[in-house]
């Protein structure tokens, strides 16, 4: 699998939601087959501007941490695969 680029694609305010955050920075995923953002939601009042992004990439290292491991099941191996395409039902 390709490395994905990876950027801040946006930073801006945001009214308050329910949890006091009011800032929203964009994560935008550029990879060879799969593009896609990811917004991470944090509060102005606990982080200045300098300090901001940095616990935006600690918060969305969190949650990429949290999706692998609630996937990690899904997984195949090298030989599962190839065992699925061997029963594949679709005409050639």
């Amino acid at each position: 699998m390709d490395m994905f680029k990876i950027r801040i694609a946006r930073i801006e305010m945001i009214s308050p939601n329910e949890r006091g955050e009011d800032v929203c920075l964009t994560f935008q995923f550029d990879g060879r087959q799969t593009t896609f953002t990811s917004p991470i939601f944090l509060s102005s009042r606990e982080f200045d501007d300098t300090e901001i992004v940095e616990v935006a990439r600690s918060k969305l290292y969190d949650v990429l941490w949290q999706l692998c491991s609630q996937c990690k099941n899904w997984r195949l191996t090298d030989e599962e695969r190839r065992a699925l395409a061997r029963i594949s039902q679709r005409p050639a």
